[in-house]
């Protein structure tokens, strides 16, 4: 049926969820904001779930450019939204946000849209796997050293880690060993879309009059989303044509490289910090979808 489909269809529901988000704003997203980190730690493990043992045992055919996604994702996606952070934003929890979408490993969604864009999908997984056990340690590490010790308990973070990542990974295998994976395989895509709906739908909802009033942050905050995403987005694609790699690879690294998991860095924000601080998540989200989709067409795989 159609309205099946349109219901299951990733870009229907992301695009619903942001303009829901910002129609019907804080009032709706008050409720389902205690539903962001279940939601999360669904994603993490329906997306963990597709990576097995032979997954693991194909990693050294890789390596060389897993290592480059994630010198991008750390260093230059990383370093320039805090570099244009330091530049164009003063609002000390601003910051903060800025600082924590610097410090999260790539979207899970690398994943998935490696196989909608065409993307070489086994270097995109195993990319984010070697990146979420990393993040164990250099996230910590470098909202520490950005932040200090006196905005937040470090000890916290690291439990908040564990939920949404150690705790999934756990889940998956266990989804896999049971062969209730392969159950719910096909319901499984939809799953995470509607989980992304929750939480993109949450920060936006709950941001929404940034949009609305604060149009001088929202400029700034804008301008190093764009920057941060179609800008680094095609400079990557220049310097991987430059040295001869072929478009799968190239989809992979612009998305494992230059993306941020928007939705990690909302859960620590709000557990942690505050809904303000959310704000740079909220905006960068709907630069980073733009892109993706945006992607989809540049590449030829609209469909």
């Amino acid at each position: 049926m159609l309205i099946v489909k349109v219901l299951r269809n990733r870009n229907f529901i992301l695009v619903s969820a942001v303009v829901l988000g910002l129609l019907i704003g804080k009032p709706v997203a008050a409720f389902t904001e205690p539903l962001v980190l279940p939601a999360l730690a669904v994603v993490m493990t329906l997306s963990t779930a597709s990576i097995t043992s032979r997954d693991f045992a194909t990693l050294r055919t890789r390596i060389r450019l897993i290592l480059v996604a994630l010198i991008i994702n750390y260093l230059i996606t990383g370093g320039v939204i805090l570099l244009m952070g330091r530049l164009l934003i003063q609002d000390s929890e601003l910051w903060i946000g800025l600082v924590v979408i610097a410090a999260v490993p790539p979207g899970i969604a690398a994943v998935p849209w490696s196989h909608i864009l065409g993307g070489d999908i086994l270097l995109s997984l195993t990319g984010v796997m070697i990146s979420y056990l990393l993040a164990l340690v250099l996230t910590p590490a470098i909202i520490i050293l950005f932040l200090g010790m006196g905005f937040f308990s470090p000890f916290n973070l690291l439990i908040l880690l564990g939920e949404l990542i150690i705790i999934p990974f756990l889940a998956s295998r266990i989804l896999l060993m049971t062969g209730l994976a392969k159950r719910i395989d096909r319901w499984r895509g939809t799953i995470t879309n509607w989980s992304f709906f929750i939480v993109l739908f949450t920060i936006l909802g709950l941001n929404r009059a940034a949009f609305f009033t604060e149009y001088d942050i929202l400029v700034k905050l804008a301008i190093i989303a764009l920057i941060a995403s179609f800008g680094l987005s095609y400079i990557v694609e220049l310097v991987a044509k430059f040295f001869g790699l072929k478009q799968p690879s190239i989809v992979s690294l612009i998305l494992v490289g230059a993306m941020k998991n928007f939705g990690l860095a909302s859960g620590i924000l709000l557990s942690l910090f505050s809904e303000r601080a959310t704000i740079p998540a909220s905006i960068m989200t709907v630069f980073f979808l733009s892109r993706t989709i945006w992607l989809g067409f540049h590449f030829g795989r609209e469909s």
